[in-house]
C-alpha cells in the first residue's frame, strides 16, 4: 500500500443558504410565505412589510364584498358540544360521582359526538361498574342533539328513530336487526324475511337520509378556511390572460441608514450589521420576484396544454405531466412539483388547485385522454342513469365508447368508480 498526494479536479453542485431559502420559498403556499417573511421582519430592522392597497383581484372582489361586509363583520358567539351538553346537565340534581361520570363520557367524545373509547376501560379509570357507567351513557344519549353519545353509526341512527315524533317501528326493527343487510342493500331477502315490500324499504332509506350520520358536527367551533387564488386566468374572445394576485405577494419597504452619511460615524462591528441585513433583505425581495416569475411560467405553458379544459370545461383536460412542464421551461421536475405545491387558481370554471391540471394518459396509442377527463364523463353517466336500473360497469364502459369514444374495459372502470367513491350499481339501485 503506497501513501501519496493525489490531485484531482471534481464538478459538485454547492447548495448554499440563499439557494435552499429560494427553494423552500417556492413550495411555501401564500399564507406560510407571508408568516415567514414577517418573522423575518422580526429579525431584520431594515425589512418592512407594507399593505398591498389595490390590486386587480382586490378591485373585482370590491364590488361583491361591500354588499355582503355586514355579514362578515358580525360576530358569532358559537357553543361548543360539550358546553352545549353540560348546559343541560345544569338543572339535573346528581351526585358528585354522577356528574364525575358524565363529565369522562363528554370529555371522551370526538368531533362527530361518537364514544370511540371501550367503556370497560372508562369504568376501569373512575373505579366503577361497567353498568353504572352504562347508566349514565343512556343519560347522556337522552340530551340534544340526538344520536349523541353513540358508540357506532347503526347505534346513531336508532338514537335518532326512536327520537322521531312518530316512531316508524319496522325502520328501527331494521336498524337494530337487520342493519348490515340493509347497509348492503339485500333488499330482497330482507323484504322476504320480514314480509314487507321493497318499496317500504326504500321508504325507510328516504327517511333515514333525512338524520344526521354526525350530531356533534355542527357544534364544531372552528372558523370556515377561505382560499385565495394565486392566479388568476381570464378568458377574452378565445384568449386566456394570466393575472398574478399581489395582494398575496408580500410587498417588502426598506429603511437604509447604511447609505447616508451616518456609516461614517458606526463602527465596523455596526456597519458589518448593516450590511448582512441589507443584503439579506435584497436577496428576499430578489427571490419573492423570482418566485413570482417561475409560477407565472409553469402557469403559462399549463394554460397553453390545457386551453380547452379553460375554454370548454373541465372534461376537456388533457394529460400533462410535471416532467413535460419541465422540459418545456428547461428546468427540474422538482421545481414544477414545488412550484404547484398549495397554489389554487381561479378559473371560469371555478377555483381549482395547480396540481388538478396534471393527469396521466389513459393509454399511449388512444391519444390524448387523460384519466382524469375519463372520470369526470363516468360520473356523468352515473348522475344521469335511470336509479331504477343503474348501469352496471361494463355498461358504462360500452356508453363511453359509445358516446366519447373511450375504449376502457370493465376493470378500469370499476376502479375509476371506487377512486371516486361510487357504490356498485346494486347499492345505486332505488325501487
Amino acid at each position: 500500500m503506497k501513501i501519496g498526494l493525489i490531485q484531482e479536479q471534481s464538478l459538485k453542485l454547492k447548495m448554499t443558504q440563499e439557494l435552499q431559502q429560494a427553494i423552500t420559498l417556492l413550495q411555501y403556499s401564500s399564507a406560510d410565505l407571508l408568516s415567514y417573511v414577517q418573522e423575518l421582519t422580526m429579525e431584520n430592522p431594515l425589512i418592512e412589510v407594507r399593505e398591498t392597497y389595490s390590486t386587480p383581484y382586490r378591485q373585482q372582489r370590491a364590488k361583491s364584498s361591500d354588499k355582503q361586509s355586514f355579514i362578515e363583520n358580525t360576530l358569532q358567539d358559537k357553543t361548543n358540544l360539550r358546553d352545549h351538553l353540560r348546559n343541560q346537565l345544569i338543572d339535573f340534581s346528581m351526585k358528585r360521582k354522577d356528574r364525575v361520570c358524565l363529565e369522562l363520557l363528554i370529555n371522551a367524545l370526538d368531533a362527530n359526538g361518537y364514544l370511540k373509547d371501550d367503556l370497560g376501560e372508562l369504568a376501569s379509570v373512575l373505579n366503577v361498574s361497567d353498568e353504572f357507567l352504562e347508566s349514565k351513557l343512556y343519560l347522556l344519549q337522552s340530551l340534544d342533539p340526538a344520536g349523541i353519545g353513540a358508540r357506532s353509526l347503526q347505534e346513531c341512527i336508532l338514537l335518532q328513530l326512536r327520537r322521531l315524533p312518530v316512531r316508524n317501528m319496522t325502520a328501527e326493527h331494521i336498524i337494530s336487526d337487520h342493519f348490515q343487510a340493509f347497509a348492503e342493500k339485500s333488499w330482497k331477502d330482507l323484504a322476504k324475511k320480514l314480509t314487507i315490500s321493497i318499496c317500504e324499504i326504500q321508504e325507510i332509506q328516504h327517511l333515514i337520509k333525512t338524520l344526521e350520520p354526525r350530531p356533534g358536527l355542527k357544534y364544531e367551533s372552528n372558523e370556515s378556511t377561505y382560499v385565495t387564488p394565486d392566479i388568476i386566468v381570464r378568458r377574452s374572445n378565445n384568449e386566456l390572460q394570466i393575472i398574478y394576485n399581489d395582494e398575496l405577494m408580500p410587498q417588502l419597504l426598506f429603511n437604509q441608514p447604511i447609505e447616508s452619511d451616518i456609516p461614517n460615524k458606526l463602527d465596523l462591528e455596526t456597519k458589518d450589521y448593516y450590511s448582512k441585513k441589507l443584503t439579506q433583505g435584497k436577496w428576499l425581495q430578489r427571490a419573492l420576484e423570482q418566485r413570482k416569475e417561475t409560477m407565472i411560467n409553469v402557469m403559462r405553458v399549463i394554460t397553453e396544454k390545457q386551453k380547452d379544459y379553460f375554454l370548454y370545461g373541465k372534461n376537456q383536460l388533457k394529460p400533462l405531466t410535471l416532467k413535460n412542464i419541465a422540459e418545456i421551461l428547461d428546468i427540474h421536475e422538482s421545481t414544477v412539483s414545488r412550484t404547484v405545491k398549495d397554489k389554487y387558481v381561479q378559473t371560469p370554471h371555478g377555483l381549482v388547485s395547480m396540481k388538478s391540471f396534471f393527469s396521466n394518459k389513459l393509454d399511449e396509442e388512444k391519444g390524448e385522454i387523460s384519466t382524469t377527463s375519463v372520470k369526470i364523463r363516468l360520473k356523468e353517466l352515473i348522475d344521469a342513469e335511470d336509479k331504477n336500473k343503474p348501469l352496471s360497469d361494463q355498461k358504462i364502459a360500452n356508453s363511453l365508447k359509445a358516446s366519447y369514444g373511450i375504449t376502457i374495459s370493465r376493470r378500469t372502470v370499476t376502479k375509476y368508480r371506487e377512486q371516486l367513491n361510487i357504490p356498485t350499481s346494486g347499492i345505486r339501485k332505488q325501487y
